[in-house]
């Protein structure tokens, strides 16, 4: 693995170069540093610490967005590391963090594997010591003073954090354009809640946006109309094909793995599996289509409804 720097956002806020955005916030008066979210393991987050170490800091605290074990990974080395460490999180993901063997039950991504499980047994060990309002508010870490902005969506319980930078890390919020240009399908749990995110997000005026997959941007704009056009248009994908047949959640999954050329695996089947159900979940509600249940099967149909 390449060497990971910390490259300046603005300020006293920095994100870790590389694939994965993690945030790091210094506090000069006491020499602290906040980590906004861990990495997907020790190793990762190890690279991180050793270059917060030579800035002549240590870590007081990490903050979490939310609780794909991706985000989380590195808890278990920061706090055999830091002793002391605090480690905040919502009431939300404090549950998937603390428990991650539910995670692929909660996130529907395909049958927990043994390996799966595997990876992420030492996870249990780091319990989230503090919990983060789920609404839009302000905390302190120390004299820190940090702003929670609730983005719901992705995932259940996910927030942004604002450092006094005014930088905002809004986790999976918002994908980059590396993973725009190669994920057809994009996962948010609740699209209606998406969206509303996406609105927030394109009012606030901040001096800079970190995204957890993407790093930072200074305007989020262009980004967020392309989160919009690959919704929709998965959206209307998904409907055209029960308008044109009757279809089974089955048969759907089957047609957009084709349609998406997605290789054969568990992993890659409950993905989609989760992300179509979201997008029928709001055909549905809009009723643009009707879901029956037909001698123990639910199949899917055209809505009568003009």
């Amino acid at each position: 693995m390449d060497r990971l720097e910390l490259l300046e956002v603005v300020g006293n806020s920095y994100v870790v170069s590389g694939k994965y955005g993690i945030g790091v916030y210094f506090d000069k008066s006491s020499k602290t540093a906040v980590c906004i979210d861990s990495g997907p393991n020790a190793s990762v987050i190890e690279k991180v610490c050793a270059r917060i170490s030579e800035k002549g800091y240590h870590v007081l605290a990490v903050v979490h967005t939310h609780g794909h074990a991706v985000n989380h990974g590195g808890n278990p080395y920061l706090k055999k590391r830091f002793p002391n460490l605090h480690i905040y999180a919502t009431h939300l993901a404090s549950y998937i963090i603390e428990n991650p063997l539910l995670e692929p039950f909660v996130f529907d991504v395909g049958a927990a594997t043994n390996e799966k499980l595997d990876q992420n047994k030492e996870s249990v060990r780091a319990h989230v010591t503090d919990y983060l309002p789920s609404t839009d508010g302000i905390f302190h870490i120390h004299t820190i003073p940090f702003k929670i902005v609730s983005l719901p969506g992705h995932s259940p319980g996910m927030v942004g954090i604002i450092t006094p930078d005014h930088v905002l890390y809004c986790g999976d919020a918002l994908f980059g354009p590396k993973t725009l240009n190669k994920q057809d399908l994009l996962f948010f749990n609740d699209l209606k809640a998406a969206r509303r995110s996406f609105k927030k997000l394109s009012m606030m005026k901040l001096n800079a946006y970190v995204l957890y997959h993407g790093g930072p941007y200074k305007t989020v704009t262009g980004l967020i109309n392309k989160h919009l056009t690959i919704m929709r248009d998965t959206s209307d994908f998904l409907e055209a094909l029960i308008h044109e047949q009757p279809s089974t959640l089955e048969q759907l999954v089957q047609k957009v793995m084709k349609r998406f050329e997605f290789e054969d695996d568990l992993h890659r089947y409950g993905l989609t599996t989760s992300i179509i159900r979201s997008y029928l979940k709001e055909l549905h509600h809009e009723k643009k289509i009707v879901a029956k249940v037909d001698n123990g099967i639910l199949v899917f149909h055209k809505s009568t409804i003009t």
